[in-house]
């Protein structure tokens, strides 16, 4: 329900998104230009792509429909890990976490294909130890993922590796080996191999030095995401305690102590009503993008170690095992699921609120709008804006060609996709209400 409620407010044209819609409707084409990514950007716009071809002229239409396929393919992968894990509490509490700890603390910039690329790791790990044998159905589906996987996101570059191992690993362990199923099997780890080199390549050989130097600095300042900082740390709280006092997880003193910063979580939006930016802020989600690509590879090989043969003897293992430690595990990540809404909701309306705001400003006026003189540079308007791309959302929010496209702010000398003297012709294409 929440990705529907996503995109029908068109949260997919944040920052980039709108830079998306623009080149889509331009050349009535997918808009592939990153060839490292590609496949995740093909699926994520076949709704948008379907429309275009059949016809549909509404920008605002197209704008949800974008904003639907962006947040459809990690909601469709992670639903469906969710699916096959539903009778394995620890398995279900580790997904529910990821999504509460990861997804909604980092998926405001929904264009970012690492929002695909974590719950496809994800359930394929879980797929792998839920399965008692080797089958074609599973071969094809893990084959089908792995494809996708080729051409996703960088972040494959250590998940690649990792789960090529984990499918090995689960041929391997089979007592029998069908001849169709495993060479199913091995066509996958060749893709996740093929993805490993993709994504290797594409960091030795970027799309763009300035790009990947600012995205290895961002890196560092995770911190910055207030949510991100309280989920992780309620989740951490837990992980750490269950490593250390592993028959603490029968009783509840773990989930005491993380119970504060979830509670911190809960209450995090009330700090919107101060003047300070400590809050929960859009663009600070983009800066724990990374950082949550590591987590996510520790939560497989948790997945992993939890589920193999070998670790049968493993302290934290036999207990988790226990109904009652499974049991208040799942409801603690449910917790932190739980907790991490408020934020979510308030940023989205937020969105919404700019949004509107935004198309009054560009249908009220025509020619171009100086951005200091709109309300979108006081509060809390500013704390939605991207400079480089306000001649962009301004272009695809206009309902007839005379409307105002708002320029960046003064003093502003970074690229901007198009001068805003001189807008490309998007013919026939308009917003409408």
């Amino acid at each position: 329900m929440l990705a529907l409620w996503h995109s029908w407010l068109c949260r997919g044209l944040f920052v980039d998104g709108s830079a998306f819609l623009l080149n889509i409707v331009r050349h009535e084409w997918f808009f592939d230009f990153y060839p490292p990514r590609l496949y995740a950007m093909i699926v994520a716009q076949l709704p948008i792509m379907t429309a275009v071809t059949l016809g549909q002229t509404d920008l605002h239409v197209l704008a949800r429909l974008l904003s639907f396929g962006l947040f459809g393919l990690p909601t469709l992968l992670y639903t469906l890990a969710l699916v096959r894990a539903r009778r394995e509490p620890v398995l279900l509490a580790v997904l529910i976490a990821a999504i509460g700890a990861i997804f909604f603390t980092t998926s405001f910039f929904i264009v970012g294909e690492y929002n695909s690329a974590y719950p496809l790791a994800l359930l394929v790990a879980v797929r792998l130890v839920t399965t008692e044998r080797l089958t074609i159905g599973d071969g094809l589906f893990l084959l089908a993922l792995s494809a996708l996987a080729v051409r996703t996101y960088e972040v494959l570059i250590y998940l690649g590796p990792l789960l090529a191992l984990m499918v090995l690993w689960q041929v391997w362990r089979m007592p029998r080996r069908p001849i169709v199923a495993s060479a199913l099997h091995v066509a996958t780890v060749a893709c996740f191999i093929a993805a490993t080199v993709v994504a290797v390549d594409s960091v030795v050989h970027p799309y763009s030095e300035e790009h990947l130097a600012e995205t290895y600095f961002a890196a560092l300042n995770f911190w910055q995401n207030l949510q991100f900082d309280f989920a992780f740390g309620a989740v951490m709280i837990v992980a750490v305690w269950a490593l250390v006092r592993p028959e603490h997880l029968l009783g509840t003193a773990p989930y005491r102590w993380a119970s504060i910063i979830v509670a911190l979580l809960a209450l995090s939006p009330l700090l919107a009503l101060s003047d300070t930016l400590v809050r929960p802020l859009a663009k600070s989600q983009y800066v724990a993008r990374t950082v949550s690509g590591v987590i996510v590879a520790t939560m497989v090989i948790f997945i992993w170690c939890y589920s193999a043969a070998r670790f049968r003897n493993w302290r934290a293992r036999v207990i988790l095992r226990n109904p009652t430690a499974g049991q208040r595990l799942l409801g603690f990540a449910c917790l932190v699921l739980l907790a991490v809404l408020p934020s979510d909701i308030l940023l989205t309306l937020s969105w919404d609120s700019f949004l509107k705001t935004f198309r009054g400003t560009v249908v009220a006026r025509s020619g171009i709008i100086a951005f200091e003189d709109t309300p979108l540079s006081h509060p809390p308007g500013f704390l939605m804006v991207e400079n480089w791309v306000l001649s962009t959302q301004s272009l695809v929010l206009r309902s007839k060609y005379e409307d105002g496209i708002v320029t960046t702010p003064k003093g502003f000398s970074d690229w901007v996709p198009f001068p805003p003297l001189e807008p490309p012709n998007i013919g026939r294409f308009y917003w409408r209400d």
